[in-house]
């Protein structure tokens, strides 16, 4: 059993959905045709994406022509999903529920995602399995998770004031889940996954500058979220020394920042 992370609650997900999808879509459709790649999706393929956000991966399978199923327990983002969905005129079936126990079907799906959504499941073992109980033999299953983000010299330009505040160690082992190969062999593996492999991916987003970067960032992570909330009026503060700590290590100019993934794939024997 996984401890349970404060992120396995709806409530930061709905409230950062907007920032979110303004934000990091565009970035993380780069993680998602990787995934869709590695997984052999094309038209027709029946596709379930789960914890599925705004749809970041189910908008472009269902583009390309898969048979989508995409879930997720936060309904702002299912709303969002549908209406980037009606949006582009795309076919898809976006559903509320919980990743760790799917209303379908065993063998239903010929292939199966979780892009940064498992990782954060209060028992990530039970997520693994329910990915590989609805998937056909033969189908690939890809899930992705984040490598440390203090490996970003912006990222840990930007959070060194708020790690210090909230005591947070990001390179402390399992700290952040699923953020090393091993754990992603293993806990894939250990859901009777076979032909397990991890895949380092690279994203990047740029800014004009530093402190849009900062505002940006701030804006759109569900744990800066949860952070803000529980500081209440101390907020303010540790985000002027957030802006004032990334202006002195990387200057006030345009920044790219690089998200580094892990898309860990498995198949079902």
């Amino acid at each position: 059993m996984s401890a349970v992370s404060p992120l396995a609650q709806p409530e930061a997900w709905n409230l950062v959905a907007p920032d979110y999808v303004r934000e990091l879509m565009p970035t993380f459709e780069t993680f998602s045709r990787d995934a869709l790649i590695r997984a052999g999706v094309v038209r027709g393929t029946r596709v379930v994406d789960v914890a599925a956000g705004p749809g970041t991966l189910a908008l472009l399978a269902a583009r390309n022509g898969a048979h989508v199923t995409a879930v997720d327990f936060a309904p702002e983002m299912i709303a969002a999903l549908r209406a980037h969905a009606a949006e582009a005129r795309l076919e898809l079936d976006a559903l509320e529920g919980d990743g760790m126990a799917l209303p379908f079907e065993t063998h239903t799906f010929d292939a199966a995602f979780s892009m940064f959504g498992l990782m954060f499941f209060p028992d990530r073992e039970r997520g693994f399995r329910e990915l590989h109980r609805v998937l056909k033999p033969g189908g690939r299953a890809v899930v992705s998770s984040w490598t440390p983000f203090d490996r970003s010299r912006e990222m840990r330009a930007v959070y060194a004031p708020l790690w210090e505040q909230m005591g947070a160690k990001p390179s402390q082992p399992g700290a952040v889940p699923l953020s090393d190969p091993d754990s992603c062999q293993r806990e894939m593996s250990g859901a009777g996954f076979a032909d397990v492999s991890v895949h380092e991916v690279e994203g990047h987003i740029d800014y004009p500058s530093t402190a849009a970067m900062v505002d940006a960032t701030t804006r759109s992570s569900a744990p800066v979220v949860l952070a803000r909330k529980a500081l209440g009026a101390r907020w303010d503060e540790l985000l002027w020394a957030m802006h004032e700590h990334a202006q002195s290590e990387l200057g006030s100019g345009p920044q790219r920042v690089t998200l580094t993934a892990y898309l860990t794939v498995g198949v079902k024997p």
